[in-house]
C-alpha cells in the first residue's frame, strides 16, 4: 500500500512537471513568435526587390533600389523588433494609455491630453516638405505591412492585454519626435519648483537656488574664460514685483504631480540629461566623430542600429524605434553626432478668470473678457465605460492645471505625499481664481525630418550645418566632421523670444510685455568650423559667452573639461584612443570640490575618530577616478549627497528639496558655487537655535554624516573595503518589471557600475532619495548608446545597453549588455554590400 501511494504521488509529481514544462514551452513558443527568422519573402508594396541582412546581434543591413523602399523596409523592421516600445511611446505621448493599461492610467491621459502633442503633430504636419511626407508614408506603410501580416503574431505584451495595435500614420512618427523633446524639456520640471520656492520665501530667495551660469568652457569658443550672463540677473529682478507664483500657487502641486506622473509612466526615471559627443583630427587628416547621448535606463534599448543603402544614401548608425533614417551616424563621406542643447524652453503661464464667471471667462493681456475653448474628450478605458473630459484652452494653449491628480497622489510616488488642500485647488481658494496655461517652443511647427534627410545624404560639413535650418525641437548641438578632416559644431532648434518676466517663474499674463513673442533660431548663436586645436566638443556645457539668455539647465562643466585634457593627451588618436575616452570615469568636478574641501576636513581632523581619520586620508590622495572598486569614490559620493541635503533641505522642507534637486545639475552646479561663498546664508542651520552655521560647520557634518553611514552599511572600516560598485548600480527596467512575477524576465540587471554624473562616463543618480541616511546611488541615467565613426575606416563601432529586439525571450533583447558594461562594441561594415558576418533574413518583392 505504501509503495503504490508512493509510486501514485510520483506519477503525479512526473504528471505536474510535465504539464508545466509543456506549458513553458508553450508559452516561449507564443512569445517567440515574432522573432525575425532567415530566409523570409513577401510581396509588398515596393517598386522593386528589397533585401534585409542581419549579422550575429540581429543588426539590419537594408538594400533596395530606391530610397522610399528602403524607408519602407525600415520601418518594417522597426516593427519587427520595437513594435510594442513604439506603439506603447505613441500612446502614452498622447494620452492613451488607458485604452490598455485601464483605469489607472486616466489621470496621465488626462494631463497629456493637456499638453496636446496630437494637435502640436497636427499643425505640424501641415509645413513639411513633400520629401519628408514621402518619407513618412513609406515608413508608415512598412509598419502597417509588419501588422497586417503579423497579426496573430504580435509581441507578447500586446498579446497580454489582449489588443490590436492601430495602423501607424505619418503622424505618430512626429509624435515620436515630439514626445523625445518633451522628454529633454527640463524647464517643466525646474519652473515649477522655482515657482514654489517664490510662493514659499519669497522672490528674493529665488536667486540662491539658481546657478549662475557664469563659467566656460563654451561649446561654440575654444576660450574657456569665464563670462557671466547679465541677463540672466537681470531676468530676476525684473520680476519681483510681478509676484505670478502667487497666482499659481494653487495650482503648482498638482501640475507637478502630473509631470511626475507622466515621467513615470514614460519610463523617464532620471532626474538630469547630458551627452557627449566630439570631433577629433587623425593623424592621416580625417576625423573620428564618437557619441553618447545619456538617457533614463530602461528596456528595451531607446535606439536602434540599423544600415540603410540605397543608390543616393549610404548611412549606418543609430535610428529612433518609430522615427525614420538615422539621427546619430555617418555615411560616407560625413560622420555626426548629437547633444541636448539644454536650452530652457518652457515658460508656465498664469492666466486670471473672470471674477464673475471664472469657469467660462478668463481674462487676456489686454485685460479684455474672452471665453475659453471647451473640448469634450473621451478617454477609453480598457474593461471599463468611458471616461469624458472636458478640457478648456486659452488663446495661449490648453488648461494644464485643470486635470490633476492630487486629490489621492501616493499610489504614483516612491514615497508618500499629502494630499491636496485649498491651497492646491481652485474652488476652494480665496485667491482670485486663475489657470495655469503654457509657453513649450516644441509647439512651433518644425521639420526634423527633412533635415535629418539632408544630413543622412551630405557629403560636407557645411552641408550637414545647413540641413539643420529647419530643425526645430528638441533643441540639440550637433558635432560633426568629414574625411577630408573638416569638422564643426553647432547648435539647431527653437529658442524663446522672451519678455520681461523672469525665465524661471510663471509669466503674468496681464503684465504687458512680460511674455514670449515668438521664437528664433539656436543657429544665431552661430558655428565653429575647423578650429585651429584640431577638435570639437558638447557636453551639454554653455553653448556661448554671448549675453542672452539661452538657459539656466546646463550641466557640469565637468565633462567638457575632462574631454578638454583627453583632446589634449591624445593628439593622434585611434579608435582605440577614443573607446578609452567614452569609459573615462575621471570627474576634474569631484577634483575641484575636494580642493576645497579637504583643507577644511583636515583642520578638523584632530576631532575625528579613527574611521574618519582614514576616511580623509583616501580622499586626499584621491584620483577622483569613480572605478567600481574605488573606496575613496563611495566615501565621496556619498559626501556630497549629505553635503547639498545638509546644506539645502533644512530652508526648502524635504518635499521641497526632492521637486528643486529633482534636475540633478541644479544642485550640483549650486553646490560648487557655494563653496567660493563661505558666509552665504545657506549655509546657516535654520533649524538649529541660536547659532548660525557656516560652510566649515555643514562640510564637517556632511562629512561625518557620511562616514557613519558609510559605516553602518558596509560594517567594516574604509579600508577593509568600501567598494563604490557596491553601492552603485544600474537596473533596466521594463513598463512591466514591476511585477515581482515578469521582473526576472523583463528587466535587466542590477549591475556594478563605475561614473558619477560629472563623468564622461555619466551614471547619474537622484539626489531625491527616500531615505537621507540610505547610501545607495541607484543610476538612473547611463549612456543610451555608444557610437564611434573614424572615416577612414571600414568599420563603426557601436554598442546599446540591451540590444536591437524589444522581445524578451530573443536572444538579442540583451546580447549587447556585457558589452556596453565592459567597454566593448559591435563592429558594423560600412560598405554599401553586406559582408560574411551578414544573413538574409527577409526579402519584399513587388
Amino acid at each position: 500500500m505504501i509503495r503504490r501511494l508512493i509510486v501514485n504521488a510520483t506519477g503525479i509529481g512526473v504528471t505536474l512537471v510535465t504539464l508545466g514544462v509543456i506549458s513553458i514551452v508553450f508559452a516561449i513558443l507564443l512569445a517567440t513568435r515574432s522573432h525575425p527568422k532567415p530566409y523570409q519573402e513577401s510581396r509588398s508594396n515596393v517598386r522593386d526587390s528589397v533585401r534585409v541582412y542581419r549579422n550575429a546581434f540581429g543588426v539590419p543591413h537594408i538594400v533596395g533600389s530606391s530610397l522610399r523602399d528602403v524607408v519602407f523596409a525600415q520601418g518594417y523592421t522597426h516593427a519587427q523588433d520595437r513594435l510594442w516600445q513604439m506603439d506603447f511611446w505613441r500612446r502614452a505621448a498622447t494620452g492613451r494609455t488607458a485604452e490598455i493599461l485601464g483605469p489607472e492610467g486616466v489621470p496621465f491621459d488626462a494631463f497629456m491630453r493637456s499638453i496636446d502633442i496630437r494637435g502640436i503633430v497636427r499643425r505640424q504636419r501641415k509645413i513639411i516638405s513633400p520629401t519628408a511626407l514621402q518619407i513618412l508614408q513609406a515608413y508608415s506603410d512598412g509598419v502597417n505591412a509588419f501588422i497586417r501580416e503579423n497579426s496573430q503574431s504580435l509581441p507578447f505584451e500586446i498579446d497580454a492585454l489582449s489588443y490590436t495595435p492601430q495602423q501607424w500614420t505619418p503622424e505618430d512618427c512626429l509624435i515620436i519626435g515630439r514626445a523625445l523633446a518633451f522628454d529633454l524639456s527640463l524647464g517643466f520640471w525646474s519652473d515649477i519648483a522655482y515657482a514654489q520656492i517664490e510662493h514659499q520665501r519669497g522672490s528674493e530667495f529665488v536667486r540662491d537656488y539658481v546657478p549662475r551660469d557664469d563659467r566656460g568652457p563654451f561649446v561654440l569658443d575654444s576660450s574657456s574664460s569665464a563670462a557671466p550672463i547679465n541677463s540672466a540677473s537681470g531676468f530676476l529682478g525684473s520680476a519681483i514685483n510681478q509676484r505670478p507664483a502667487s497666482y499659481a500657487a494653487q495650482h503648482l502641486g498638482h501640475v507637478r504631480n502630473g509631470l511626475d506622473n507622466a515621467r513615470r509612466m514614460l519610463g523617464l526615471q532620471g532626474s538630469g540629461y547630458g551627452s557627449n559627443c566630439w570631433v577629433m583630427r587623425t593623424a592621416n587628416g580625417s576625423t573620428i566623430v564618437a557619441n553618447d547621448p545619456h538617457l533614463s535606463a530602461s528596456i528595451p534599448a531607446k535606439w536602434y542600429q540599423n544600415h540603410i543603402t540605397a543608390p543616393n544614401m549610404n548611412v549606418v548608425g543609430l535610428s529612433v524605434p518609430g522615427i525614420p533614417l538615422v539621427v546619430s551616424g555617418r555615411n560616407d563621406h560625413v560622420a555626426w553626432g548629437f547633444t541636448s542643447s539644454m536650452i530652457d524652453d518652457v515658460d508656465y503661464v498664469v492666466e486670471l478668470c473672470d471674477s464673475l464667471d471664472p469657469v467660462n471667462y478668463y481674462r487676456d493681456a489686454s485685460g479684455s473678457r474672452r471665453k475659453f475653448r471647451y473640448l469634450a474628450d473621451t478617454i477609453r478605458v480598457a474593461g471599463h465605460s468611458d471616461t469624458i473630459i472636458s478640457v478648456r484652452a486659452t488663446s495661449t494653449s490648453r488648461v494644464i492645471s485643470d486635470h490633476h491628480i492630487m486629490r489621492d497622489p501616493t499610489p504614483i510616488f516612491e514615497f508618500p505625499r499629502v494630499a491636496a488642500t485649498g491651497f492646491m485647488f481652485p474652488e476652494r481658494n480665496r485667491q482670485r481664481p486663475s489657470v495655469l496655461t503654457f509657453r513649450w517652443a516644441a509647439s512651433w511647427p518644425s521639420d526634423e525630418i527633412t533635415s535629418m534627410y539632408k544630413i543622412c545624404s551630405a557629403r560636407t560639413v557645411e552641408s550637414v550645418l545647413n540641413a539643420l535650418s529647419s530643425w526645430g525641437s528638441p533643441a540639440l548641438t550637433f558635432c560633426v566632421g568629414s574625411r577630408t578632416g573638416s569638422m564643426g559644431v553647432m547648435a539647431a532648434g527653437h529658442l524663446p523670444l522672451r519678455g520681461s518676466a523672469d525665465p524661471r517663474l510663471p509669466i503674468a499674463s496681464w503684465v504687458k510685455g512680460a511674455d514670449w513673442s515668438g521664437v528664433t533660431s539656436l543657429m544665431g548663436l552661430g558655428r565653429m568650423v575647423n578650429p585651429a586645436r584640431g577638435w570639437v566638443a558638447s557636453a551639454n556645457n554653455r553653448l556661448s559667452s554671448a549675453d542672452i539668455y539661452v538657459s539656466s539647465l546646463f550641466e557640469p562643466s565637468s565633462r567638457m573639461e575632462r574631454i578638454s585634457e583627453l583632446m589634449r593627451l591624445y593628439r593622434n588618436p585611434t579608435v582605440r584612443d577614443v573607446q578609452m575616452i567614452q569609459q573615462d570615469v575621471v570627474s576634474p568636478y569631484a577634483k575641484a570640490i575636494l580642493g576645497r574641501v579637504i583643507p577644511i576636513l583636515q583642520r578638523a581632523s584632530k576631532r575625528f575618530n579613527p574611521s574618519e581619520r582614514r576616511a580623509l586620508s583616501m580622499l586626499a590622495s584621491w584620483d577622483a577616478g569613480h572605478t567600481p572598486i574605488d573606496n575613496a569614490a563611495s566615501i565621496f559620493s556619498v559626501f556630497l549627497d549629505r553635503l547639498v541635503w545638509s546644506t539645502f533641505e533644512d530652508e526648502l522642507g524635504q518635499q521641497l528639496y526632492f521637486d528643486w534637486s529633482m534636475v540633478s545639475n541644479i544642485p550640483l552646479r549650486r553646490i560648487d558655487e557655494l563653496l567660493d561663498e563661505p558666509q552665504h546664508r545657506l549655509w546657516d542651520d535654520i533649524r538649529s537655535a541660536g547659532q548660525t552655521e557656516d560652510m566649515s560647520w555643514i562640510v564637517i557634518r556632511a562629512f561625518q554624516l557620511a562616514i557613519d553611514d558609510l559605516y553602518r552599511h558596509f560594517r567594516q572600516e574604509p579600508e577593509s573595503g568600501w567598494p563604490f560598485g557596491s553601492i552603485h548600480s544600474v537596473t533596466f527596467p521594463h513598463v512591466f518589471g514591476k511585477s515581482p512575477l515578469m521582473r526576472p524576465t523583463l528587466n535587466l540587471g542590477p549591475f556594478s557600475i563605475g561614473g558619477s554624473q560629472t563623468t564622461i562616463n555619466n551614471t547619474q543618480w537622484n539626489f531625491n532619495t527616500k531615505d537621507p541616511r540610505n547610501v545607495m546611488l541607484a543610476t538612473k541615467v547611463v549612456a543610451s548608446m555608444r557610437v564611434i565613426s573614424s572615416m577612414t575606416d571600414s568599420i563603426q563601432y557601436t554598442v546599446l545597453p540591451g540590444g536591437a529586439s524589444g522581445q524578451p525571450l530573443e536572444a538579442h533583447y540583451s546580447d549587447q549588455m556585457q558589452l556596453w558594461l565592459k567597454g566593448g562594441y559591435v563592429k558594423l561594415p560600412v560598405g554599401r554590400q553586406p559582408d560574411v558576418s551578414f544573413r538574409l533574413y527577409h526579402v519584399f518583392s513587388p
